[in-house]
């Protein structure tokens, strides 16, 4: 992702579209993937990095453990023109590079990637598809199922508000790599979010809804409860996997009232998370939503755990692309 100043971020989750750029720019770049892990890792089954024959790079495969070692492999690779499956830690040829608890991952540096090819994935996360990279047989890139490698969309935020808090919240997701969006009838507001992608929003609501899909977590950060009159109906009706309103619990239980007096009924009222956010009383806007934005982080990690895991931290090490088939197949579902 692009930062506001122009540079990429060298951290983020999704490394195609830095690829992309620099294979338009006439660079050669090998795309590494965490093919295997034994033990802990930090970081899940299909992470990636991309790394230019010049050794620029984004995304991360550990800790910050090996990522130089990556680098310096990768522009191996890219000189020889052949993919490689490389190991680290335990039992590596790399005898100066230890991983956390005497564990072990294996990664594979792919040189042959074409444009072509990443221009069909960057080209449908943007429009908000899950994108497949097809492997043509090569298990460098194809899932431990054996599927062709899976990139859905990013988590976006669509924050609807006025104020400070509603603010913040925008530019921390931002900052956090969500994509952003941020509607308010208030021009002080907009104008304070400045890199923050904004929702139309003036006397009604946006002229094609609010754009909302599985990945998307709705937050209403309104103090002047008549805007949700009108945003909460259609909130409630897109398949956004978090809904939140700002406010005190005899504001959220005013807002239940009248979502039952509008005829809302008693399943879309119940994905309503009200007062929102993961700890209450907080008196800065910059804690609501850190807050917040915690509540919906957490909500996105629960929503692809199975249903027999009661807790959260083995999701991280379930293939990316497992994940992935799981939160398409339950939004087609729905």
């Amino acid at each position: 992702m692009r930062m506001p100043d122009g540079r990429w971020d060298p951290f983020d989750d999704y490394v195609i579209d830095f690829a992309l750029e620099r294979m338009r720019a006439g660079q050669r770049v090998a795309l590494v993937t965490l093919a295997a892990i034994e033990g802990s890792s930090p970081r899940p089954l299909g992470a990636q990095m991309a790394v230019t024959e010049a050794g620029e790079w984004v995304g991360y495969l550990s800790g910050g453990c090996v990522e130089r070692a990556v680098v310096e492999e990768a522009i191996a690779a890219i000189r020889a023109g052949e993919n490689r499956r490389v190991r680290y830690g335990r039992g590596s040829k790399y005898m100066d590079i230890r991983l956390p608890c005497g564990s072990a991952i294996e990664l594979d540096f792919d040189v042959t990637l074409g444009e072509r090819a990443l221009e069909a994935i960057d080209h449908r996360v943007r429009n908000r598809h899950t994108a497949f990279l097809e492997t043509d047989g090569a298990p460098s890139l194809a899932c431990e199922t054996g599927e062709p490698r899976a990139y859905p969309p990013r988590l976006r935020l669509v924050v609807l508000g006025v104020g400070p808090a509603a603010v913040c919240l925008a530019r921390l997701a931002r900052a956090a790599g969500l994509d952003t969006l941020l509607g308010s009838p208030d021009a002080a507001t907009r104008a304070a979010a400045e890199g923050v992608a904004l929702l139309p929003l003036g006397m009604s609501a946006p002229a094609n809804g609010i754009p909302a899909d599985a990945r998307t977590a709705i937050a209403f950060m309104f103090h002047d409860h008549e805007w949700e009159r009108l945003l909460l109906p259609a909130a409630l009706e897109t398949p956004a996997f978090y809904i939140g309103a700002l406010g005190s619990r005899r504001t959220q239980a005013n807002r239940l009232r009248l979502l039952r007096e509008a005829g809302t009924n008693e399943a879309q009222i119940a994905r309503l998370r009200g007062p929102a956010g993961l700890f209450h009383g907080a008196r800065s806007a910059q804690a609501i939503a850190v807050s917040i934005l915690a509540e919906i982080m957490e909500a996105d990690i629960r929503r692809a755990m199975p249903e027999d895991q009661e807790t959260a931290p083995d999701i991280a090490f379930e293939p990316a692309c497992v994940q992935a088939s799981r939160i398409t197949s339950a939004a087609s579902s729905a």
